[in-house]
């Protein structure tokens, strides 16, 4: 019984040797690709190693926007729902020619919201005593407001854009706000750069401070970014619109320069 006992034993030693010399007990590397090509995260599933440099480094440039957003708003009010709404359609058919004899594509004007609205006039009425006192609403008309979103790639044009449109309608059609900001592969190919440019800033810190502390620089544990972006203030206009008149000065916009930064945050092991 004691040698079957003790070959058993025997052979569950060396199976389990077997069973361990076929795992994989290397660190596995990944990398995390969930929020697309330019936010990459690397992590690692083994433990981080007891030495590790720890750095982050940014890179900036600033750059011209290419590209002017402008929020036009149309609004009409008439006795009737129905009659305010074929005004505003009106004043949008005036509108839209203007806007496309200025560059403006189709696929560059977008009705980003579209609302029919009650007016109400409010009277404050006391009985005879005087003691009891309310506000009396009633309906006087209705409101249709019809806002546009313009996507402006010539801003050379955005100050033409503006007069056109306020020209149109008789004090029906106003400017909400405008803003420079970046097209969308502008953007990419900027924060590409930046990454890059950040990522090498990072390794060479690491170097730098291993250097210092007479340790050398060995595998990268983890690293992620962020993007960010400093754009100029959107600009709210007051009432603009016809009233103005044909004699008033042309409007012209500056945009100035937007700030692009990318940061890098990276941990390296050290021997």
């Amino acid at each position: 019984m004691c040698a079957i006992a003790a070959l058993l034993i025997a052979l569950g030693i060396l199976g389990g040797s077997y069973l361990l010399s076929q795992v994989d007990m290397a660190p596995k590397v990944s990398v995390n690709t969930t929020n697309g090509p330019t936010s990459p995260t690397i992590y690692m599933s083994s433990t981080p190693a007891e030495h590790a440099i720890s750095v982050t480094a940014t890179s900036s440039q600033k750059v011209a926007p290419d590209l002017l957003l402008i929020q036009v708003r149309v609004a009409t009010e008439a006795k009737s729902a129905k009659q305010s709404v074929l005004d505003n359609a009106a004043v949008m058919a005036n509108l839209t020619p203007k806007l496309k004899a200025l560059g403006m594509k189709d696929e560059d004007i977008q009705t980003s919201s579209y609302s029919i609205d009650p007016v109400y006039t409010s009277t404050y009425v006391c009985d005879k005593s005087g003691t009891s006192c309310h506000y009396d609403s009633n309906v006087t008309g209705y409101q249709t407001t019809q806002v546009l979103s313009l996507s402006v790639k010539n801003l050379s044009s955005g100050g033409d854009l503006i007069d056109a449109a306020t020209s149109v309608g008789d004090n029906q059609t106003f400017i909400d706000y405008i803003s420079f900001t970046l097209q969308d592969d502008t953007q990419r190919s900027l924060e590409k750069s930046l990454l890059a440019n950040a990522s090498i800033e990072a390794k060479s810190k690491a170097g730098n401070i291993a250097q210092g502390m007479g340790v050398a620089v060995g595998n990268l544990l983890s690293a992620s970014e962020s993007s960010s972006y400093n754009y100029p203030t959107p600009y709210n206009y007051k009432t603009m619109s016809a009233e103005a008149g044909a004699s008033a000065p042309s409007t012209s916009l500056s945009g100035g320069q937007i700030e692009v930064s990318a940061t890098v945050s990276a941990s390296f092991e050290v021997s």
